[in-house]
């Protein structure tokens, strides 16, 4: 899978008549290299790979790049990296990388034109291959576990940090890395915040409780949200929970080969026009997941992405008014490319 992946982007650069390309961002040393430690850079040109990282790595390094050349630089890797473009007319370098390294880099640069690029490697990661979507899977599992570890907390007096913690537990306990994402646990008047903190408040009666959270497992990631009623909603609340569910069932239904993904996001929008609640649905409708949890594909009316084999991504509408209540329901979805998984589906209730 590695070498398919370093050959892929070997024939991006030739299409971009760049003779070498310096990879900055980690998640994309990683899905090159296999690396997963917290500092490197990979330089790859038609004919090598090299991993430059420093001291502390040397044997993770050597044990998880197999195949690529080791650079171990002790002083300036700037000029590490200089030396691994040398000879190249024109080279590549990830835009991810800070302006005043930049400067660094071009100051060690003897002979290169630097081109800063977009998106090279971030355009590889948007199809996943099938070891990518068994690690997706593996993510999902440890998230199912966490869940169902905690549904018997979600009751009155229980407070959001300790449902937050026990899910956050939950999960490392289950086999996860880590979270994926600081959990959100949002109760009662604190869940018509999209984002909202996570508090010491307790958990009443008649409440919805968003909680979104994902596990880290092995570097790739999954993405949940359930929102959950203490007691049987009615009123407002209950047209809201309806109308995004609604609003999920359009956009999944709405997934097609090749379709714009700014029509998926229109077709959950719709919905909840029709509903009288599409003013209040203040995010785009989804977003890739896989090395990181916010990747390409956007699923979003404002989006160019258009829907291809092996993507994986979130479908996650959402009404927020405040003084009401605020739900979001939120799958992770493996496309083949002509039909849709959802990998999280044995994550419930809502």
């Amino acid at each position: 899978m590695i070498t398919e992946r370093i050959a892929a982007l070997r024939e991006a650069l030739k299409s971009r008549e760049l003779d070498a390309l310096a990879v900055t961002k980690i998640e994309n040393v990683r899905y090159l290299s296999g690396f997963s430690g917290s500092n490197a850079v990979g330089i790859i040109r038609s004919d090598s790979a090299t991993l430059i990282t420093d001291g502390r790595y040397r044997e993770q390094a050597g044990r998880e790049a197999d195949g690529w050349d080791l650079v171990i630089y002790t002083k300036d890797l700037a000029a590490a990296i200089a030396e691994g473009l040398e000879g190249a007319k024109r080279a590549g370098l990830e835009d991810s990388t800070t302006l005043a390294f930049h400067r660094r880099l071009l100051g060690a640069l003897e002979g290169v034109t630097l081109e800063l690029t977009d998106g090279v490697v971030e355009e590889l990661r948007t199809r996943k291959d099938a070891g990518e979507i068994e690690l997706i899977r593996a993510a999902v599992e440890c998230a199912r576990r966490a869940w169902d570890t905690i549904l018997p907390m979600i009751q009155p007096g229980v407070t959001e940090r300790q449902l937050a913690s026990g899910l956050d537990y939950g999960m490392m306990t289950a086999g996860a890395d880590k979270p994926a994402f600081d959990t959100i646990v949002a109760s009662g008047p604190n869940s018509s915040m999209p984002h909202a903190g996570v508090t010491d408040r307790e958990l009443a009666e008649g409440d919805l409780v968003v909680i979104d959270f994902g596990a880290l497992k092995d570097g790739y990631s999954c993405d949940v949200t359930r929102t959950v009623a203490i007691g049987e909603p009615e009123g407002r609340s209950l047209k809201i929970m309806e109308a995004v569910l609604g609003a999920w069932d359009a956009a999944y239904a709405a997934l097609a080969p090749g379709i714009a993904t700014a029509d998926v996001d229109r077709a959950a929008r719709k919905h909840l026009e029709d509903a009288g609640l599409a003013d209040f649905f203040v995010h785009g409708l989804g977003h890739g997941v896989g090395l990181e949890v916010h990747e390409k594909p956007t699923l979003s009316y404002l989006s160019k992405d258009t829907l291809e084999p092996g993507m994986v991504f979130t479908i996650e509408p959402g009404v927020y008014v405040e003084g009401v209540a605020g739900v979001r329901h939120e799958e992770t979805v493996f496309w083949n490319g002509e039909k849709a998984e959802i990998l999280s589906r044995e994550i419930g209730p809502i």
